[in-house]
């Protein structure tokens, strides 16, 4: 075996483990040494490794003893980091050896299965590790060759190293916490705009079978094509909810007419929480309105109502109360750090109630105490995303019987607004002909909304980029649909802009499945549909955005 040098040196028996994580570290630009039994990882646990790998498969053919006796000796300047790839069973893990496993080096632990992204940033992290222990040693022999001559220069890298030392030591104290949020935002950011893309291609083509199959009469296409749109729906719902809590979605806030808008609300609570349990409501006569997402406002609140329904399994009451707050108030000192005109959402179970540790983590996403398979651990996580996005506050409050979720939402100094007529009320005007500039830079979503705008017998061009659409003749075009996150030097938002001040009656209307600055949007005077859409959210927001325009100034149409 060749001597690793420079290299990350690996033990995982299992032959798909071993490729994969060589696959990995040539994708980081490291050469992987891949060892074949404990003694060779012995071996090339060297001062020059840049990192151990190991499965929960090799650490069972190692010895502790063996690989704490190989690192004690290593010098001052040295802690080589150990990634340990743990089988995430739970019943034959022996958590006591992981135990004496961190107390022999620098261990970070990660319990399978889990994502790529979760390893490469592992790794990552392990390599920027180790590669700083290499320059301080190199720093380290610079100084003591020249420590006659440049001991100015050794007292001030000193102070350096020292300093860095402490920034290490508190990153240490805080490691568990930063990499549960850096994980993720990494997925959100990394994974959220791809994984909609792909709902997008799976719901547009789930609508063009159906349509192209519906003369068929077999059963088992439909129950296909069901399946489909109920696994993209889904899907769709966990996205959303995930974004909610990175605070990554657009929100459409308007003024909402509290004592209104909870009386609708009120019907799809019931049909959530079910016979067993009784709701009840009161309202302040005199509620002031809140700038919110109404669509978002409803989600949070039967995410709470069915929480609150599996906390009663053999029923109970559930209470929901609202009324206005003025910031600060000592009856209310979860919301000390908040300070104006707030609205309170108060929803309060008679159920079996939360622990104080339960309640640190029930707004985290993923976190759940439901057995598997009956929640995914984002409900919470989207009450809490949306208030505080919305410039709220979401809490939770332990009651003598029960649990009380709080959501605070600020008051509206804008007039509500009255309701608007349906946009599906409006498609006897028909789309047909309808000529759309779409920008879309992902192939597969562009051919699949392709047919959804074909479907309403709109006529399409296609450009990947926003840098492609402003080249584009526009005088023969009736509307831009245009994708928000692109590459080149304009993404979707910067598009609108420059199509408001040059093109201002050419109507717009902008998709995303993730945005990373959702409050850009707020500022512009467009509508916004999310992936992944279908025909219909299509046809809504173009009828709506050729009402807009037709108001403001009548864009002739051939």
């Amino acid at each position: 075996m060749p001597e690793p040098r420079q290299a990350l040196v690996v033990f995982a028996p299992v032959a798909g483990d071993a490729m994969t994580l060589r696959a990995l570290a040539e994708h980081e630009g490291v050469r992987a040494c891949v060892c074949a039994d404990a003694l060779a990882f012995y071996a090339a646990a060297d001062d020059s490794a840049l990192a151990l790998v190991i499965t929960e498969e090799g650490l069972a053919r190692c010895s502790l003893q063996d690989l704490s006796a190989r690192l004690r000796y290593q010098p001052a300047w040295s802690d080589l980091p150990i990634v340990v790839l743990a089988s995430g069973e739970g019943r034959d893990i022996d958590t006591d050896r992981y135990t004496r496993l961190a107390g022999i080096g620098n261990v970070i632990l990660l319990t399978r299965p889990t994502t790529r992204l979760a390893l490469t940033m592992a790794l990552r992290s392990a390599l920027r590790t180790r590669r700083l222990q290499f320059a301080v040693r190199d720093q380290l022999d610079e100084l003591s060759q020249h420590a006659g001559r440049l001991e100015s220069t050794v007292e001030e890298r000193t102070r350096l190293l020292e300093r860095e030392v402490q920034e290490r030591q508190r990153a240490e104290q805080s490691l568990a916490e930063a990499r549960r949020l850096e994980s993720l935002g990494q997925l959100t950011g990394g994974i959220a705009h791809d994984f909609n893309n792909i709902l997008q291609v799976v719901a547009g083509s789930e609508i063009l079978l159906r349509m192209l199959l519906a003369k068929t009469d077999d059963p088992r296409v439909t129950r296909a094509l069901d399946a489909i749109r109920r696994s993209s729906g889904h899907g769709a719902s966990l996205t959303q909810q995930l974004l909610a809590y990175a605070r990554r979605q657009p929100l459409a806030s308007v003024a909402i007419d509290m004592r209104r808008h909870l009386r609708a609300t009120a019907e799809m609570i019931l049909r959530t929480l079910g016979p067993e349990v009784h709701f009840h409501m009161e309202l302040a006569s005199s509620l002031w309105a809140v700038l919110a997402d109404p669509a978002q406002l409803d989600a949070a609140l039967l995410n709470i109502a069915g929480n609150a329904r599996d906390a009663m399994p053999d029923g109970g009451a559930l209470t929901l109360q609202v009324r206005n707050w003025v910031l600060p108030d000592p009856a209310l000192p979860q919301a000390d750090r908040l300070s104006g005109d707030f609205v309170g959402i108060f929803i309060t179970d008679e159920g079996e109630g939360m622990s104080e540790a339960t309640a640190q983590q029930a707004f985290e996403p993923f976190f759940t105490t439901k057995p598997i398979g009956k929640g995914t651990g984002l409900g919470l996580s989207q009450v809490y995303g949306f208030a505080i996005q919305s410039h709220g506050l979401a809490f939770i409050r332990h009651e003598p019987v029960g649990t009380t979720i709080g959501i605070l939402l600020p008051r509206s100094r804008e007039q509500v607004q009255a309701a608007t007529v349906d946009p599906s009320a409006l498609r006897a005007d028909g789309l047909a002909g309808l000529r759309v500039l779409y920008v879309e830079d992902d192939p597969a979503v562009a051919d699949a909304t392709v047919g959804l705008l074909q479907s309403i017998e709109a006529g399409v061009r296609v450009v990947d980029s926003a840098d492609a659409a402003i080249q584009a003749d526009l005088r023969d075009i009736d509307i831009v649909f245009s994708d928000v996150m692109m590459p080149g030097t304009m993404d979707g938002i910067d598009l609108a802009r420059w199509l408001a001040e040059r093109h201002p009656h050419l109507p717009v209307v902008l998709t995303s499945g993730y945005m990373l600055s959702p409050e850009r949007l707020q500022a512009l005077d467009v509508q916004f549909v999310r992936k992944p859409f279908t025909a219909s959210d299509i046809n809504d927001a173009f009828v709506k955005a050729l009402r807009k325009n037709d108001a403001g100034g009548p864009r002739q149409r051939r």
